[in-house]
């Protein structure tokens, strides 16, 4: 049922459902799960793990390294002036990057043509625990993306509401409640992969989902910034969100 699955915006991600969606979920590092029609056909599919957010972070200089090689990667392929071999392999690493699979030293000395103990990934990587201030328990939504493949079957339906919002008020926050049930939660946030100087993707989330923009949290992973926008909630509000979006689902009176 997934291997049709496509998006248009950015398939690398739309690649983690179809290579290692299995593994990861089998082992319990992120839970995906997929959103389905009743032909069966796949039209969403997200993922959530567990994340931290801080007050204040004190070693800058190793993230601003890796800042500098994030940035090179990503010019070097709005470039144009990248082998075509080597095309997948960068793409490939900074989706690594942004989802928080686990950079690994190996991975960086190749993307510099260097050696696992030289002084460049030395000044990246090293075995200290990063001192930060007070901690905020959260949860990421790791992936959140749509099958293209199926945007016909979800545009007959003639809802009033877009998919993603849809999938994001009806199934992922229920899926936070549950949690929260069990273990102390303050926080849902993401990382908006969003290029557009207009941050039309950054502007939907703000919309649609009711993320705001950091503006007093920092993440334990401070690399997405280089590349994405951090965004974050508090789930304490996220009950009466759902039940405001419910009561005024249908824009149009006339609208099914």
């Amino acid at each position: 049922m997934i291997d049709s699955f496509y998006s248009v915006r950015n398939n690398n991600v739309a690649e983690a459902l179809l290579n290692e969606a299995y593994q990861e979920d089998e082992s319990g590092v992120v839970a995906y799960y997929v959103v389905k029609d009743t032909d069966k056909n796949v039209l969403f599919f997200f993922s959530l793990k567990c994340g931290l957010l801080f007050d204040e972070f004190i070693e800058g200089e190793k993230l601003a390294r890796l800042k500098e090689l994030c940035i090179t990667v990503a010019e070097k392929l709005n470039g144009g002036n990248v082998p075509k071999e080597d095309i997948d392999g960068l793409k490939a690493f900074l989706e690594i990057v942004r989802a928080k699979k686990g950079l690994k030293k190996d991975d960086v000395a190749r993307i510099l043509h260097t050696t696992t103990n030289s002084q460049k990934i030395n000044a990246i990587f090293d075995k200290n625990i990063k001192n930060v201030g007070k901690t905020f328990a959260g949860v990421e939504i790791v992936h959140f993306c749509a099958n293209d493949e199926c945007r016909e079957a979800w545009d007959k339906y003639g809802l009033d509401q877009s998919l993603g919002a849809i999938v994001f008020w009806h199934f992922i926050v229920p899926k936070i409640f549950e949690l929260r049930e069990i273990v102390g939660c303050e926080y849902l946030f993401l990382f908006a992969a969003d290029c557009d100087p207009d941050e039309h993707l950054v502007n939907y989330y703000s919309q649609k989902l009711k993320f705001k923009k950091a503006d007093k949290h920092s993440t334990a992973m401070p690399i997405y910034d280089f590349t994405c926008k951090f965004m974050y909630q508090e789930i304490l509000d996220l009950g009466n969100k759902r039940m405001k979006f419910f009561e005024n689902f249908n824009h149009d009176e006339d609208a099914v």
